[in-house]
């Protein structure tokens, strides 16, 4: 058996409809898709590996801004403001 699934909304029983329109709090729109996975969560690491990885994380963020020392504010945003765009393209 599948772990995802995918229909369309104009497809969807009417029954089906009402459920997922109720599971998203909106009415759904006929051009719309509708994915649905279904998963198990990781376990969520110890105190000791989430200290680790916040570590890591940090030190690669410190190494990353080495690299541009001589960057105004202005065109750190920019390149933030520019990366939020292409990953949220990305995700549309």
């Amino acid at each position: 058996m599948s772990d995802h699934s995918v229909h369309k909304a104009n497809e969807l029983l009417r029954d089906e409809r009402i459920l997922v329109e109720r599971w998203l709090g909106r009415v759904l729109s006929d051009d719309e898709t509708i994915s649905v996975n279904v998963y198990r969560p990781h376990p969520i690491p110890d105190a000791g590996i989430r200290e680790a990885l916040r570590r890591e994380i940090v030190t690669q963020a410190q190494e990353i801004g080495a690299r541009a020392q001589n960057a105004t504010e202005d065109e750190v945003d920019a390149l933030i403001d520019k990366a939020f765009a292409e990953t949220r393209g990305k995700r549309d």
